[in-house]
């Protein structure tokens, strides 16, 4: 995870100490939502991402990578509750109606999650697997550099090993605030 920050900052950073004028906008995106399972004994499981897009400026594709969650408590001990997951996302990203304000997104990636596995508790044991995630929504810049957002999330993921299952076929909705900047 780590490896994978660094090269991040190292793409985003060198080429902007390189070219003189902006060459990316940045968006972070913190939401709350979740979606529903009737695993679950309340029928539903709330959760969030904490988001950043990098989009170059006269190119509509944008690279995203977020971590997720999505649990009924602070600490996760259910097999239908994600622990942490991490997506990697290229969405495309455009302006709607030709109005600076008002951006939709659409795309797709994949990702990391960690499952609680029940049979480990007490111990925080958890069973890791890749997932698939496709997303469409709208950024509305309000003021300033502050926005609002809505994501609709499609994630599938499913591993069944002797030691552990993890099945997910979820459709998530998120809304948040964003954070919207240029280097």
């Amino acid at each position: 995870m780590r490896k994978s920050l660094c090269l991040i900052m190292i793409f985003i950073v060198v080429p902007t100490l390189v070219l003189a004028e902006k060459t990316f906008d940045l968006t972070i995106r913190s939401g709350q939502g979740g979606f529903i399972d009737e695993r679950s004994p309340i029928g539903k499981l709330g959760g969030g991402e904490l988001t950043l897009d990098v989009k170059f400026k006269n190119f509509p594709l944008v690279m995203s990578f977020s971590g997720e969650y999505y649990t009924n408590s602070p600490s996760p001990t259910h097999d239908y509750e994600i622990a942490g997951a991490s997506t990697y996302s290229l969405l495309y990203m455009d302006k709607l109606f030709a109005w600076e304000r008002l951006n939709i997104f659409a795309g797709g990636g994949f990702g990391i999650m960690e499952v609680p596995i029940e049979s480990a508790l007490p111990a925080e044991i958890y069973g890791k697997t890749w997932y698939l995630n496709f997303e469409a929504g709208i950024n509305v810049r309000i003021l300033w550099k502050f926005g609002l957002y809505g994501v609709y999330k499609y994630m599938y993921a499913y591993k069944d090993t002797p030691s552990v299952l993890i099945d997910f076929n979820e459709h998530i909705l998120l809304l948040g605030m964003t954070f919207n900047f240029s280097l």
